[in-house]
């Protein structure tokens, strides 16, 4: 009898754990299940939100020596001095953060929410992606200084080093993509109607330039790494000629351009199973979206759809089918920077309230619910309504980017 009065003791512990959020899997300082972290410009550090039920952690209030109460404070993870866009790497060991102050990527271990190492690099950089495993991170820095040539290059950072083993020269580099296998590197350059491809398993990796695009700025690949697809942005990114903006079939071992078809605009773009999702402005249609199936490189979208004005740069899909588009500048005063589409139907939702530039978004897994950076804010949107929930969270500071860091 003693013993089972232990084990229902025991079990009713438990259950008060759970309960008041305790939890024995997670021994991080936060203690926070579903972990969304969200970086915060003035405070140079990543806030934690449980993105499951919308809550962020504090510490414990006190009581001062004449009785005051002092509430606690939201836990957070500090990082740099003013920290801007994120990475999370494939294994969702390590998130990356730049700290724009310095031009420094801070690398967290998100097992003990703590900064292992740092590395500077060389000049300003608005973009870097990790390697399929995790331990390198190409950085395009469009400054870099490249003796005998123009400034400009990758960046190749060794997490385990904690140093820059390499830089591949490319004049103006502005932004990369990496195929899966992580053989391939794109590197798209400012001003520049060429992709630079890099094969860094080659014996001397380098960048060969291949020409017959329209200010490319990204690329999304096919699952053997043999193709790519290219965004051109066109006209809206600087090509003199007001052509559309396209997307090209980019066949990397023999280094030509096999179709394109046309667009609206394409500044930002996500793939979702076979499907690419295209936003951007067009010189004759204005803002636009669309949708193209990577299979025949055909149109899903009879005409382009309009949605809201801006430079569009993130995109991020619900688990209800609502793309959400965001755009970092926009003068629209009535329906503001941000869009949303229904892709079952490729048809807009109705405007939004108007908002500011949109800087960062995460679609939250199991809800029909978006996290979206606005105008240095948080603000949680339901997604089957498009507006913002009851439920808000509030930060002291700036707030810059978001990303998920436990599935």
């Amino acid at each position: 009898m003693k013993r089972v009065a232990v084990l229902a003791l025991s079990l009713i512990f438990v259950l008060v754990l759970v309960y008041c959020g305790g939890s024995a899997t997670n021994t991080t300082p936060s203690n926070t299940q579903n972990r969304a972290l969200i970086s915060n410009t003035y405070s140079g550090a990543l806030q934690v939100m449980d993105s499951q039920n919308d809550t962020t952690p504090y510490t414990q209030q006190t009581t001062s020596s004449t009785g005051q109460i002092i509430p606690g404070i939201p836990i957070s993870i500090p990082a740099g001095n003013s920290v801007t866009w994120e990475v999370l790497s494939a294994n969702r060991a390590t998130t990356m953060v730049y700290d724009q102050s310095d031009n420094t990527l801070i690398f967290i271990a998100n097992s003990t929410e703590t900064v292992t190492t740092s590395v500077a690099l060389a000049n300003a950089a608005s973009m870097a992606l990790f390697s399929p495993d995790g331990t390198t991170v190409y950085a395009p820095v469009r400054n870099v200084p490249i003796g005998g040539s123009r400034n400009g290059g990758v960046q190749v950072v060794s997490i385990a080093n904690s140093n820059i083993t390499t830089t591949y020269p490319v004049p103006s580099a502005s932004r990369v993509a990496l195929s899966p296998s992580g053989q391939y590197l794109l590197v798209f350059a400012d001003s520049s109607d060429s992709v630079f491809l890099i094969n860094l398993t080659a014996t001397t990796p380098s960048a060969v330039e291949i020409t017959g695009f329209s200010r490319p700025v990204n690329a999304f690949f096919s699952s053997d790494n043999n193709t790519a697809y290219v965004l051109n942005c066109g006209w809206e990114c600087g090509d003199p000629a007001p052509g559309p903006a396209s997307v090209a079939q980019f066949d990397i071992p023999s280094q030509t351009i096999k179709a394109t078809v046309t667009v609206g605009g394409a500044s930002v773009g996500l793939m979702n199973n076979g499907t690419l999702y295209v936003a951007g402005t067009s010189y004759t249609a204005g803002p636009t979206f669309d949708s193209v199936n990577i299979a025949n490189l055909t149109r899903n979208t009879a005409n382009s759809v309009a949605i809201t004005d801006g430079l569009h740069t993130t995109m991020a899909l619900s688990t209800n089918s609502k793309l959400y588009i965001g755009a970092a500048t926009c003068t629209n005063t009535t329906a503001g920077c941000l869009s949303v589409v229904d892709v079952t139907k490729n048809v807009a939702d109705p405007p939004l309230p108007p908002t500011g530039s949109v800087t960062g978004m995460q679609a939250i897994p199991n809800r029909n619910v978006m996290y979206v950076i606005q105008d240095g804010y948080l603000v949680i949107y339901d997604t089957t309504t498009d507006a913002p929930q009851k439920t808000q969270v509030v930060f002291h500071g700036a707030l810059s980017d978001v990303v998920q860091v436990d599935p």
